[in-house]
């Protein structure tokens, strides 16, 4: 990754958080939606959005539709904040890092209360 094209994935990392909590809160059951990860492509074309979901009262799939029928409007608040000649495609998956740090976690402190007890 070219460091310009680090530069905008940090800037739109950083716009994107701040529209998750202001401008698009209005997407109902998603909960806390973070943006964890943003990569985006050498020719600024195309932008791999990781988010995290915490007290989301839908599946991880029904979260990434709703956001990706606002793909448009996400794209347009990104405009307006981020000046560049094209704003990238948007394409959003699931950092399920959160949950799989957490299940390791959990292996761990069985494996610690097993070495305790035996």
């Amino acid at each position: 990754m070219s460091i310009r094209s680090e530069k905008v994935a940090g800037e739109i990392k950083h716009k994107l958080n701040t529209a998750m909590s202001k401008d698009l809160s209005e997407i109902s059951g998603l909960g806390l939606v973070t943006v964890s990860k943003v990569i985006v492509s050498t020719d600024l074309k195309l932008a791999k959005i990781y988010l995290s979901f915490l007290g989301n009262k839908l599946p991880v799939d029904e979260c990434l539709e709703k956001i990706n029928t606002k793909k448009k409007h996400i794209r347009f608040i990104l405009a307006k904040h981020i000046v560049l000649k094209y704003m990238p495609d948007l394409n959003f998956y699931h950092d399920d890092t959160i949950e799989y740090a957490d299940k390791i976690q959990k292996l761990l402190n069985e494996v610690r209360k097993d070495d305790e007890s035996g």
